[in-house]
């Protein structure tokens, strides 16, 4: 699966065919579904296949994932010839590892923690403290490597098949050459001073120097303890470690500047870790990955010297010089004659010469890497999540994968980290304003340090906006294929996006479709866009045709052919993304020990279908298979069931949407319950088709929003059986709507990442209940219904609810639908009343 997932993220863009896959298979032919994935570019990336899960074929999860041209699927012998292309020049060296070319210029030129104690503690005065590898490993094996990564060290690809390969690469055979070492910083975290923080579970190994002069360190992530752990372990855990790896490989793939990986090994040990934060912690394998940059120097590393004061001001400038001779030599060679000098357009008209200051000039190219890093995370719809001072990279790299998240529906506070939800500082929409905040606060520590002015800081800021502005300007022009940029034109498509929840990469790669001719029926506009145009109205149709109109125009006046645009198009805009649940797809098979390649994941769910139960008595069965989920009692589950006239509240506890007299529900045959899931009030009776998911969101890797968004696709697709258009809610509309009546209610629960309760989908109840309430706490809505809406016979409620739970399973990937139908032994002591 890790295979499938970096063999299709090499594809990420056309014009990026030097970034290449290669497999070593299990067995001596590859299985049938990888061929498609496989093209002339595949080399270099291997993954280690064990305990391979056999499971009944199915397509690779990114095939079918965007429309546009597709690709042809070669043959072996096509692969076979490619790659026999590829063997070693005369001039090109490959070494061992103990003839790797070591200079540990870091633990050389600058000052070192003198004490050697590894608790948690302040280290003051250094840049380092001296520290090895102390996880605890059994067994450690090699799960993934990168032989272009092992080419930028001139390290023999033959290296990884090494016994011991594993032990020296989890930390727990020393590496000859070696100097390890945990880097001291500091940072703003979430806007805050955070003092010290530091590496407190990844440990440098040293730095290599390849043939070419080129220096590239070598960090082991989850290598146990530093004097920088604080509370923490220091260990990582395969989850993390497959996504790192994963979103490294991927990042590279799509052009971005970012850290690499060499390597990911398993410990053979178990981490403890509380992955939803909620007291529910959990044992996880523990993993650990070789990270590769030319430095991990961030804004931190000089921040947290400047915070100390004037005895470590002076560490600042040292750092400074290191890092400027090293690995930005071009600055300090700068001379007059190459005229870098530039009006700051201030009153006084003050002139900033770059040339004259090597750390002014560092300055403006940190910050203009800065900038350019991040309009290129725009343009793919890359969120980091975490966007502090300490994983802010001052070569311009993505650092630091923790939280990360592309987008899929385009929305503009979207944040893949839970921990930033209320205020969300680090969404999509914030990360260009927090890339300025944090250069901001870099230029501040020079000044501080008196190693610029706060002119050449003002500055530094200054070319930040500007050069974010060029770089952002330009990639959204090539992504839509215009002759200029056209602020108007991309403002009003971004805006139409996030109103109707657009896939935002699936749109920019069917863009290209378009044709730039005038005389396109109106009717016919949308067509090359209807594959992410869903279940919209009227008005919603009138936008987007409007804005195709105008962007035809805009075409029209290239003299660019329709093929060249579609091509140069493509080449900017990925056809694959890592996509949350991919990756989450391939964690969930090696944690199983299944590290093969494009073996696809066999996820079963177990359905039970209960008839008519009463809502309390259904209430207690749910709480009981929540207790059992948590501890894999049972896999995940879904019950159908309808129930006898109920009103519910969620925990909001909004009475007063009931509308009648709780002592008057008995005369109309209803009950109230209270409950503890979200929403408002809302009302379950006859020939309404209830689910009641209980399954684990770690395991499908959905956050709570992706979760409910699903289950209102559930009933989408349901309501498209049978020619009705229905579409998620407007903000602040819960549920499902066809127009401006409702046809579904979702309300859940979510405990330490368990989910209960779920969604109702009118078939024909009788509608006249919700009279009795503010359905959902909405008022002046209608409720509707299936038998409403088609306008056709339906068929029996029960085929009609078999299919609700097949358009479940189909939504949530799950490949294995168990049906249950004996509910004794489900029921057990708890008898259904």
């Amino acid at each position: 699966m890790l295979s499938h997932l970096s063999a299709s993220l090499s594809h990420s863009s056309p014009s990026l065919s030097s970034t290449a896959l290669r497999f070593r298979p299990l067995f001596p032919k590859s299985p049938p579904s990888l061929l498609p994935l496989l093209s002339k570019s595949l080399a270099n990336f291997h993954f280690h296949p064990s305990n391979i899960h056999t499971s009944r074929p199915r397509p690779s999860p990114f095939c079918g994932v965007l429309s546009g041209s597709s690709m042809e699927s070669p043959s072996v012998e096509t692969i076979s010839d490619e790659l026999k292309k590829q063997s070693l020049g005369p001039d090109e060296v490959r070494l061992n590892l103990e003839d790797l070319r070591w200079d540990n210029s870091f633990v050389r030129e600058l000052p070192g923690d003198p004490k050697t104690l590894n608790i948690p503690r302040q280290v003051f005065h250094a840049c380092y403290t001296k520290v090895n590898p102390s996880v605890e490993v059994e067994n450690p094996q090699l799960v993934a490597w990168s032989e272009s990564v092992a080419e930028l060290l001139d390290l023999d690809p033959k290296e990884f098949e090494r016994p011991d390969f594993p032990l020296i690469f989890s930390g727990a055979s020393p590496l000859v050459g070696a100097v390890p070492y945990a880097q001291c910083y500091g940072g703003h975290q979430f806007g805050m001073w955070a003092g010290q923080l530091g590496d407190g579970r990844a440990i440098t190994l040293g730095e290599v120097l390849n043939a070419n002069s080129e220096r590239w360190e070598l960090q082991l992530k989850g290598a146990g303890k530093t004097p920088y752990s604080r509370f923490a372990d220091g260990l990582a855990v395969l989850r993390s470690s497959i996504r790192e790896f994963l979103c490294s490989e991927a990042m590279h793939s799509l052009g971005i500047p970012t850290t690499r990986a060499l390597c990911l090994v398993t410990t053979g040990k178990y981490v403890t870790r509380d992955m939803f934060y909620d007291g529910n912690p959990k044992e996880e394998p523990g993993a650990i990955v070789c990270r590769v940059a030319q430095s991990f120097l961030r804004f931190g590393s000089y921040q947290i010297h400047a915070s100390r004061g004037k005895e470590d001001l002076d560490i600042v400038r040292t750092l400074a010089n290191y890092t400027i001779r090293h690995h930005f030599p071009h600055v300090e060679n700068l001379s007059k004659s190459e005229s870098l000098s530039f009006s700051t357009g201030e009153e006084d008209n003050e002139v900033v010469d770059l040339t004259s200051n090597k750390y002014a000039a560092w300055a403006v190219e940190v910050a203009e890497r800065t900038a350019s890093l991040v309009a290129r995370w725009q343009g793919v719809g890359f969120t980091h999540g975490v966007l502090n001072t300490d994983n802010m990279s001052v070569l311009g790299l993505s650092i630091d994968y923790g939280p990360f998240g592309f987008l899929d529906a385009f929305d503009p506070s979207y944040t893949p980290n839970t921990t930033d939800l209320p205020g969300r500082r680090y969404c999509f929409a914030n990360q260009p304003d927090i890339g300025l905040w944090n250069v901001a606060q870099f230029a501040s520590t020079l000044s501080a340090a008196q190693l610029i002015s706060d002119k050449e800081s003002n500055y530094a800021m200054e070319r930040y906006g500007t050069k974010f502005m060029d770089e952002y300007q330009a990639i959204m022009t090539r992504k839509l294929g215009l002759p200029k940029y056209n602020k108007q034109l991309i403002s009003k498509l971004l805006n139409n996006m996030a109103v109707d929840k657009v896939d935002y990469t699936n749109f920019f790669r069917l863009l290209s479709n378009i044709k730039a001719d005038l005389s396109i029926p109106e009717k016919e506009l949308l067509t090359p866009l209807k594959a992410v145009l869903l279940d919209m109205g009227k008005e919603r149709k009138v936008a987007w045709t409007t804005w195709v109109q105008t962007y035809i125009q805009e075409l029209s006046a290239s003299e660019t052919s329709d093929e060249e645009r579609k091509a140069s198009m493509n080449s900017v805009n990925p056809k694959y993304i890592l996509r949350n649940y991919l990756c989450q797809s391939a964690i969930d098979a090696a944690e199983q020990g299944d590290f093969g390649e494009g073996m696809s994941i066999s996820r079963s769910l177990e359905v039970w279908k209960l008839g008519t139960v009463n809502y309390l008595k259904a209430l207690k069965l749910q709480e009981r298979l929540v207790s059992d989920r948590k501890t894999d009692i049972i896999s995940d589950t879904l019950l159908s069931l309808q129930h006898p006239p109920t009103y519910t509240l969620g925990k909001r506890r909004t009475d007063h949407n009931l509308l009648v007299p709780e002592h008057d529900l008995k005369d109309i045959g209803a009950e109230l319950h209270y409950t503890q899931r979200g929403g408002d009030i809302t009302f379950h009776g006859p020939h309404q088709a209830i689910l009641y998911p209980i399954v684990s969101l770690r395991n499908i890797g959905l956050g709570a929003r992706s979760y409910v968004e699903k289950l209102e696709l559930t009933m989408i697709e349901l309501a498209s059986l049978y020619g009705v258009k229905a579409c998620a809610g407007k903000r602040c509309e819960t549920g499902v709507w066809v127009g401006e009546r409702k046809i579904g209610a979702i309300g859940v629960r979510i405990s330490s990442g368990i989910t209960s309760h779920g969604l109702a989908f009118n078939m024909d109840p009788d509608l006249s209940y919700f009279k009795h309430i503010v359905p959902c706490g909405i008022a002046d809505k209608e409720v509707t219904s299936l038998r409403r809406e088609a306008g056709v016979v339906l068929p029996a409620e029960e085929v009609i609810q078999e299919q609700l739970v097949s358009c479940f399973a189909r939504v949530f990937g799950y490949s294995d639908v168990i049906w249950k139908e004996n509910a004794s032994n489900l029921w057990g002591n708890q008898s259904n009343e």
